[in-house]
């Protein structure tokens, strides 16, 4: 396994972290406000030049997870294949983990297009006759 050092670049896992934040839909200023880092912080991940801390990288996870940036049925192989590409130097926090991917998926603010539901919201309300 090629190692990385703060001295040349990790494309790849500038590549991974940029894929990330589109997915998430956050410019890199937006990312790093959630992240309470710098945006050449951000930037610096994306161009493969430098890791993010261990508590930022579960921040992250977390903030993807939250907006389902990972592939379904596939968000614990993603982020163990994120923790290991991101060369932490302590341990994937196998309870947090567990935690986190047990949280309920979040519930759709207006019912799905196409279904009834939706058809009847989209109606004009009080047609009197």
């Amino acid at each position: 396994m090629k190692r990385y050092s703060y001295h040349e670049q990790d494309y790849a896992f500038g590549q991974l972290m940029l894929s990330l934040r589109m997915q998430i839909g956050l410019t890199q200023g937006g990312l790093a406000e959630r992240l309470h880092v710098h945006r050449r912080a951000v930037a610096g991940w994306e161009a493969g030049s430098s890791y993010p801390k261990a508590d930022h990288l579960k921040e992250l996870i977390t903030l993807a997870v939250q907006q389902q940036a990972f592939a379904a049925g596939r968000e614990e192989e993603e982020i163990r294949a994120l923790w290991k590409a991101a060369h932490q130097k302590v341990l994937l926090d196998e309870a947090w983990l567990c935690d986190l991917l047990a949280l309920p998926a979040p519930v759709p603010l207006s019912p799905p297009h196409g279904t009834p539901a939706a058809q009847a919201a989209a109606e004009p309300a009080g047609r009197l006759f």
